[in-house]
């Protein structure tokens, strides 16, 4: 089973647009020192989409080398693709890399039959050997998973699903089923949201946006759930949900890299269309102040970087 703190890690280019592999380095390294588990690549935050088949091999490879520096770490790369072929070469060498399992959006852009979608994932999990993960996100993909469709997935051997819309009546009925069927199959939440109350329906793994800025939050939240200690789990889900709501204000992979900034670490930049704010915008202090507050209210020290873009 995949257990605890997962990132939908940004991706980070310099201002040419072309892969800054040093910073995206670093900052896999810099998530790992602060507690995270496992790193999920090219995904909605990691600019997937935005890339070539050719770059996201690159970010595995990069992620592979930061990951053998620790012990315990894992990689759970996402392959999916507007086309089969890119997502069964990325997911062949993923698992050439050395990788726990692979994770897969449905084809998107277009508007797909169950048909055309399961012959899509069928075409993956032949292609290797390692677990494959549905990703359910139909704000991105045009297709919502249904329950139908996730126990014909089942049937034709796919692992578990990440799911992030969070609709209660649907995931705790895939939860349920695995579990009083003895399915060997998994559900992984696909953001902080609801993990505290999904925990107790015997979800055990989160894939946390706030982990790209703020790891010692989730990594607190996760340490007390785990050991039992009620109170300080509940106290960390509020300010969790708290400050991650703050963060909401445009899209989560532009709030990455500007809370990044706040907290004084050069984040490099998003891949065009996406644009950062100027640095003199209030906002960054605004983030910062947010953050630091969140820190102080848990008990937990809050750093930061060099590259401070913000007065003293």
């Amino acid at each position: 089973m995949i257990q605890g703190s997962i990132v939908p890690n940004i991706t980070i280019f310099d201002e040419k647009g072309e892969l800054d592999r040093e910073k995206t380095k670093w900052h896999m390294w810099w998530m790992f020192e602060h507690g995270v588990d496992g790193l999920f690549l090219t995904g909605s935050y990691g600019a997937g989409p935005l890339m070539s088949v050719e770059e996201r091999i690159e970010v595995y490879r990069l992620a592979r080398e930061v990951a053998d520096e620790f012990s315990g770490k894992f990689l759970l790369p996402h392959v999916g693709c507007i086309d089969t072929e890119s997502s069964v070469r990325l997911a062949k060498e993923a698992e050439r890399i050395g990788v726990v399992a692979v994770g897969a959006v449905p084809p998107f852009y277009y508007k797909h039959s169950d048909d055309v979608v399961l012959q899509y994932y069928k075409e993956i999990i032949e292609a290797v050997r390692i677990p494959v993960f549905a990703y359910n996100n139909p704000e991105t993909s045009r297709f919502t998973f249904s329950f139908k469709m996730v126990q014909r997935l089942q049937k034709l051997g796919l692992a578990g699903l990440k799911d992030s819309p969070l609709n209660i009546g649907f995931i705790s009925r895939v939860a349920y089923d695995a579990q009083v069927n003895n399915k060997d199959f998994q559900v992984i939440i696909g953001t902080s949201t609801g993990w505290l109350p999904l925990y107790h329906m015997g979800v055990r793994a989160t894939i946390a946006g706030m982990n790209n800025w703020a790891p010692e939050i989730i990594t607190a939240t996760l340490k007390w759930t785990f050991a039992g200690n009620e109170a300080m789990a509940k106290k960390a889900y509020l300010v969790m949900m708290d400050v991650s709501a703050k963060l909401h204000f445009t899209d989560s992979t532009i709030a990455s890299h500007m809370a990044l900034y706040a907290r004084g670490f050069d984040a490099g930049y998003p891949r065009k269309p996406m644009l950062l704010p100027p640095f003199s915008d209030p906002k960054y202090q605004e983030i910062r102040d947010d953050i630091r507050t969140a820190f102080e209210t848990l008990g937990l020290e809050f750093t930061t970087g060099a590259h401070n873009i913000i007065e003293a």
